[in-house]
């Protein structure tokens, strides 16, 4: 099948006062909207993390037929939800397995009918893809959450206690750590980078990224371990905090390029325009789409490792 017409992506410079008031605005209302479901837990975060990947996996579904590939949406949304519940409703490893195995087998079944082979393939393989691109770390999102135990400041386990969420008071700790390193990666690497950077990261990948802007969202990452560890009460010592916020930051930013891959492939400049000044959800949440799992990781290190 012969690939779909792509649009040359033409780089336009606005004045950086009305583009960092547009983001700023989105920003603070994105946070909001994320946040207050965060420190809810249970259900209103689930919630939030089914919105996110439905609109996501039409974000994607968009993409891959601009690059001339032919993705269900009806196939994939109904994949990502099986998927994404077997994780955040805590089933057992073989029940989430099963789901991982439906969600890559089901499109190479769903694709036999078709008698363009090559197409077929590709389709199934995107499918797949944007399923457990999404389900795989909003659910390691959910998991985390939900972890139990209690946050070592006092502040942010007060909370916790007055949303009837005092057992997972870790969990919130953990997931917060997670976001403000992340967050603060993209922020810091945008704004130094627009101020200072002159080389390019990858060029082929993201026009806009420069090298002085990533450097500065590694030592953004790796403060921010420092500081969140200490604020949100994640039991961290002061090395393995510094040096964790490096690693996330750095995966934080990998995330990003690989969203960055799919978009160039697909000749589009943003996944959507549901977030001014983000563009779409996925344009959001790549980042976190590859800390996440591994802030999970983490967590789960430390849980089992006392000695930290």
């Amino acid at each position: 099948m012969a690939s779909a017409p792509r649009h040359r992506l033409t780089q336009t410079v606005d004045p950086p006062a009305p583009v960092l008031r547009r983001r700023s605005a989105s920003a603070v209302i994105v946070v909001l909207v994320a946040v207050v479901p965060a420190l809810l837990g249970g259900w209103p975060f689930v919630t939030l993390l089914v919105t996110i990947g439905l609109i996501g996996i039409r974000e994607l579904a968009h993409a891959f037929r601009r690059a001339g590939h032919s993705v269900d949406y009806r196939l994939s949304g109904a994949l990502f939800l099986v998927t994404l519940l077997s994780i955040t409703l805590r089933r057992t490893p073989v029940e989430i397995l099963l789901a991982v195995s439906v969600a890559v087998m089901l499109p190479l079944v769903w694709s036999l009918t078709s008698a363009r082979h090559q197409e077929a393939l590709a389709s199934a393989a995107l499918t797949s893809l944007a399923v457990l691109y999404l389900a795989l770390p909003l659910g390691a999102a959910g998991v985390m959450r939900g972890l139990e135990g209690a946050s070592s400041r006092g502040w942010l386990q007060r909370i916790a206690e007055y949303l009837n969420s005092a057992d997972t008071g870790l969990g919130l700790a953990w997931f917060l750590w997670g976001l403000s390193v992340t967050w603060l990666t993209d922020a810091v690497a945008y704004l130094f980078g627009a101020r200072f950077g002159h080389t390019k990261l990858v060029p082929h990948l993201s026009p806009g990224k420069t090298r002085a802007g990533a450097l500065a969202g590694l030592l953004a990452g790796s403060v921010t371990g420092c500081l969140g560890a200490a604020v949100f009460g994640v039991p961290l010592p002061f090395w393995l905090a510094l040096l964790a916020g490096l690693v996330v930051s750095l995966t934080a930013q990998v995330g990003d390029l690989a969203e960055s891959l799919m978009k160039r492939a697909a000749g589009l400049k943003d996944m959507g325009h549901l977030i001014p000044g983000h563009g779409g959800v996925v344009d959001r949440i790549d980042a976190l789409l590859f800390s996440l799992p591994l802030t999970l990781a983490l967590a789960t290190l430390v849980e089992e490792v006392h000695w930290l």
